[in-house]
């Protein structure tokens, strides 16, 4: 069976995990499957699979210059067998197409809402329609998705043809709801719930850093913590929300400090992004910023180690949530908040909108005073975690079967 993964992002240690728990637990059932990746954002690189070719990703046109569309569409209409595409993006459109027929089935990688007016990715609209109107069976692997005012002609035919939508938090399924489609979504939960990793193995890769070993030994409590300055987010990039950021979590780190915490910044960004540089602005003594060389698999094993998680990060809750560890979390997208409503944790949660030093410090008082009860609460509910986020998967094998692949 022949499979490829498209819509992919890569470069942030949530959607790799969310993909290779994928990858991991699909090869589990289909040891014998080929698989081909598709990313949106570039070389793949950090891959732990040297024999899942990456499938090269073709661009919209963009500018002002509306003649460039017609050979665009007309090769997209085309289903290949023309290829007018710049000279620049015809050998991309060429890899695009021979993966899409040598594809027995394809998969949309979890991720977030890039299908929606959050990202507005108008190539992706293209090659979802494009993989529609060349007849391969598709599938949603639980992603966010929405909210839908811009482009919904597109986004219903593309959602009507799908084999199987799997959504990982019920605000996505809301979205949905609204364009009034004949198919019915699934809410299961993100994708990196449903793989246990190698606790063993990354011990041992903690017994080489002889650096990060000596902090974690040197410090009762710790608690790990990931910012960003949203910068780079389409819906905050307009505003000023670094400044907010920093007045918040400045003296919040400064107060943890003197209470006797230790602090690990996790960098959330590898390879061609990076927000090691902005996290290390926060870091004074007793701090630490884990290195970039680290997977999502080792963050994961790191995190259950300490004391709590203070996350702006949507997968540096997950991961916390997963592996049994109290976390407040920080929410700018519905991903977040959809988790936390689902999970019964909304009262750790911050709209960014609210976000204050004063808020930090309330809710991180809260999550003390809770403490026992919030860790049983994660013991309790990780098994549920695991096997809603496996239910994709499941799904994903009954589509399979059906098609008698």
């Amino acid at each position: 069976m022949n499979v490829l993964i498209y819509g992919a992002n890569w470069y942030n240690r949530g959607d790799e995990s969310a993909i290779r728990a994928m990858i991991d637990e699909f090869r589990n059932l289909y040891p014998d499957s080929s698989m081909r990746i598709h990313v949106n954002n570039g070389e793949l690189c950090d891959f732990n699979y040297d024999d899942i070719k990456q499938v090269r990703n073709f661009s919209y046109p963009y500018g002002r210059n509306k003649l460039k569309l017609l050979p665009y569409y007309l090769s997209l209409y085309s289903k290949g067998r023309m290829n007018l595409m710049n000279k620049n993006e015809r050998n991309n459109f060429r890899d695009f197409i021979e993966a899409v027929n040598w594809s027995d089935m394809a998969v949309y990688a979890p991720g977030g809402p890039m299908l929606g007016d959050y990202y507005d990715v108008k190539f992706l609209l293209d090659q979802l329609l494009l993989i529609r109107h060349m007849k391969k069976p598709y599938v949603f692997f639980a992603p966010s998705m929405g909210p839908f005012t811009k482009n919904k002609r597109k986004i219903k035919k593309i959602l009507t043809g799908a084999s199987l939508i799997c959504l990982r938090e019920e605000v996505s399924k809301g979205f949905l709801e609204s364009l009034h489609i004949k198919n019915e979504a699934t809410v299961t939960l993100d994708s990196a719930f449903q793989h246990r990793i190698d606790m063993q193995e990354n011990q041992q890769l903690l017994e080489q850093d002889i650096s990060l070993k000596n902090f974690l030994d040197s410090h009762e409590r710790i608690i790990g913590i990931t910012i960003t300055d949203l910068k780079w987010h389409k819906n905050y990039c307009r505003e000023n929300l670094s400044d907010t950021i920093t007045a918040a979590f400045d003296p919040f780190i400064d107060k943890l400090i003197r209470e006797g915490f230790g602090i690990i910044f996790i960098p959330q960004l590898f390879g061609r992004a990076n927000d090691s540089g902005y996290m290390s602005g926060f870091a004074r003594e007793n701090c630490y910023v884990l290195p970039e060389k680290y997977d999502c698999y080792f963050q994961q094993y790191l995190i259950s180690r300490l004391y709590a998680i203070v996350g702006m990060r949507y997968h540096s809750n997950i991961f916390s949530a997963k592996m049994g560890t109290p976390f407040l979390s920080v929410s700018y997208e519905q991903k977040m908040l959809g988790f936390m409503k689902k999970s019964g944790l909304e009262e750790y949660c911050i709209d960014i909108r609210k976000l204050s030093f004063e808020k930090l410090e309330e809710l991180f008082t809260k999550l003390q005073a809770d403490y026992p009860v919030y860790k049983k609460a994660l013991a309790e509910k990780i098994p549920r975690f695991r096997e809603q986020s496996y239910e994709t998967t499941q799904l994903v094998s009954e589509v399979i079967q059906k098609m008698g692949l």
